[in-house]
């Protein structure tokens, strides 16, 4: 099984490098088209064309990345916790929340360093407000939800050990009902009450994503029961997963024709955890099954935090570069995102292996984690 978590957590960067870039080709779609189309921007007449459904196809295949890390992150908190005791250390967690912590401060100034060489810069405030809710930069705030989770861990552990059903039944009736009310938010009245209980359900705030987490400490705790039952459930999973995958792309697009806007920022909603789900727990049942290219998928799994804090940067820096020097290449859709995933690949492993080469080896973990 841990070989499995880490061919899912390679997974699952790539679909963070996905993700990312097909935000990117999105900006390049319709609020850099004035850089290769003679029209005002954002212009938003390419919805609905082949690019379009490419990136979003992209954006929902993808979106079972975080949902894949939080689940592996709470299988090693079972693993650390061990058999013989009630819950985990806080020294473990304590020495968790710091591997995190000093690598994504690191890269956070990195952030914040490029915005002022670009021009855009900050109270002391409101880069301390930045920090700590994660938004150097959009991405980050895997970060601050990971250390909740992490806190949380303690009192969840004791639970899932003894109290596995209740736990996931309280988990699931909590995510996806702030999920539900998303379907108000857009579909219904502009309810102010709506709006501050969505607060709960963003992406910084653990709420919206218990059930991840929760999942991953009950399989990690309960490893012969958790295969029995994913043993059973395979198949269902295995068809519920692309099925779900296309509902999820048609339930969005329903969403923002009847929202009457433009544009809708991504959001999860309640098809978006089940095909998550069904995603993630597919991949684990078929455990027997050699998946290809195992070794790497491996590798890059045990490299992903370090990628993970480092692309995001090479995405913007990439996209931004292409957009003074190359704006031609904004309009090819499919060349562009494949650049962004190339270079957000292999610049993170480059940097990666030159500092593990070099005398700043000893710094590696305080860089990557």
């Amino acid at each position: 099984m841990i070989k499995r978590l880490l061919y899912l957590n390679g997974l699952a960067i790539l679909g963070v490098l996905l993700y990312h870039a097909s935000g990117w080709g999105f900006v390049a779609l319709f609020w850099w088209t004035d850089r290769y189309q003679a029209v005002s921007a954002p212009n938003f007449d390419q919805a609905g064309s082949a690019e379009y459904f490419l990136l979003r196809f992209i954006e929902q295949l993808a979106t079972a990345a975080v949902p894949a890390f939080l689940l592996v992150s709470g299988f090693f908190v079972a693993f650390a916790t061990g058999r013989s005791q009630r819950t985990i250390g806080w020294n473990v967690i304590g020495s968790r929340i710091k591997n995190l912590l000093i690598p994504y401060a690191l890269w956070s100034l990195a952030f914040f360093a490029v915005d002022g060489l670009l021009g855009d810069t900050y109270s002391l405030a409101v880069y301390l407000r930045r920090l700590l809710l994660g938004q150097a930069t959009e991405s980050f705030y895997y970060v601050p939800l990971l250390v909740q989770f992490y806190l949380l861990s303690p009192l969840l552990v004791p639970i899932a050990r003894r109290h596995w059903k209740a736990l996931l039944a309280v988990a699931a009736v909590v995510q996806l009902g702030l999920h539900l009310l998303r379907y108000l938010q857009y579909l219904g009245p502009d309810w102010l009450e709506i709006e501050r209980m969505l607060g709960l359900a963003t992406s910084r705030f653990f709420p919206g994503h218990l059930l991840y987490f929760s999942m991953g400490l009950v399989i990690g705790l309960h490893l012969p029961a958790a295969k029995q039952l994913l043993d059973r459930a395979k198949w269902a999973l295995l068809i519920a997963t692309p099925t779900l995958l296309v509902l999820g792309m048609v339930e969005w697009e329903l969403l923002l024709r009847q929202s009457g806007q433009d544009w809708l920022a991504p959001a999860l909603t309640v098809v978006d955890d089940l095909y998550s789900l069904a995603f993630v727990l597919a991949l684990l049942a078929f455990e027997k099954i050699t998946l290809p290219l195992t070794k790497p998928m491996g590798d890059l799994g045990t490299k992903s935090y370090g990628i993970y804090l480092s692309n995001a940067l090479v995405l913007m820096l990439a996209a931004k570069a292409i957009y003074r020097l190359a704006p031609g290449l904004l309009d090819q859709t499919l060349l562009f995102v494949v650049i962004l995933i190339t270079l957000g690949l292999a610049a993170p492993l480059a940097l990666m292996a030159l500092v593990n080469r070099s005398p700043a080896r000893r710094y590696y973990k305080i860089i990557f984690g």
